[in-house]
């Protein structure tokens, strides 16, 4: 089969990155990187790559010789990132500078996924022209990113995402998955009540992006996430209750700064994903209609 396009997918190995490699792989010449973990996914080759290692970057960058890349690596994970802030900075802001000076002789078109964490969390439903002040360590990591990406590309798009549920590859356990698992065992699992997320599925993402790679807008940044807002522990509380699960195991966990603090203090991260519905005709769907999604796939 002849492929019109190269797609390099950066953190292929990743939990939104192999579902991506295997929905492009039919249509695509799909180059997949990955750190520590490769995986084994017929019409996908995987190369190892260190974002840190300028040379081993270049190398791939010449070999796949991409039209299109994605950067999909590293954890959206906030408490991973509070607790690791330079590797979050390599992976976030270091990372897609690396592969953008890498492969800029091949001038393709960058898209690079971020995250609701850029906002301040004060108000919610935030839009693509609302101010953003990211304090965590995610959101500032992944603002450098956005800014780098900004200033270099001449072709690119930036999509910021509410948390995506789905299944992960069996190496990489998602937020899903541990969740299920636990569930499965009859485990108590806590989870946070002091963020407030507008959840999406990896199926509604992996579409935005696949109608992102193959027109839309150019140099834009879109939202998109999930219609019902939520906390991770109502989330969870849902997700036991759709597939019944005892609701009784989902139990809430405070913060750090709750048990310091006699307020309880609730971030809004939500995002308003209007714009790229009107103007790409892609839909948000309500929690329920993701979970009717999960279930036909899990």
């Amino acid at each position: 089969m002849a492929y019109s396009k190269s797609v390099l997918i950066v953190g292929g190995s990743g939990f939104i990155g192999t579902h991506l490699a295997m929905k492009l792989r039919d249509g695509y010449k799909v180059f997949a990187t990955y750190n520590t973990k490769s995986l084994a996914i017929p019409g996908v080759t995987f190369l190892p790559m260190n974002i840190t290692n300028q040379n081993l970057v270049k190398r791939i960058a010449y070999t796949a010789q991409p039209d299109v890349i994605i950067y999909t690596a590293g954890s959206n994970n906030f408490e991973i990132a509070e607790n690791e802030p330079r590797k979050a900075e390599r992976l976030h802001t270091g990372g897609p500078a690396a592969v953008s000076n890498a492969t800029e002789i091949f001038q393709p078109k960058f898209i690079y996924l971020s995250n609701s964490y850029i906002f301040d969390g004060n108000k919610g439903n935030y839009r693509e022209t609302d101010t953003v002040l990211p304090f965590t360590a995610i959101g500032k990591a992944k603002l450098g990113g956005e800014n780098y990406i900004r200033g270099r590309s001449l072709n690119y798009i930036i999509l910021r995402l509410s948390p995506v549920i789905g299944r992960g590859n069996g190496k990489n356990i998602s937020f899903l998955d541990h969740l299920r698992i636990k569930l499965d065992r009859r485990e108590r699992v806590e989870f946070l009540g002091n963020q407030i997320h507008s959840y999406t599925d990896i199926y509604s993402v992996v579409n935005t992006i696949l109608h992102l790679l193959e027109g839309g807008p150019k140099n834009k940044i879109l939202h998109f996430g999930g219609l019902t807002k939520l906390t991770d522990y109502e989330f969870a509380q849902s997700f036991a209750k759709r597939f019944d699960y005892p609701t009784e195991l989902v139990t809430l966990r405070q913060s750090s700064q709750q048990k310091k603090s006699s307020e309880a203090v609730v971030n809004d991260f939500s995002l308003n994903s209007t714009q790229i519905s009107e103007t790409m005709n892609i839909k948000s769907l309500l929690l329920e209609d993701s979970f009717d999604l999960l279930e036909k796939n899990l």
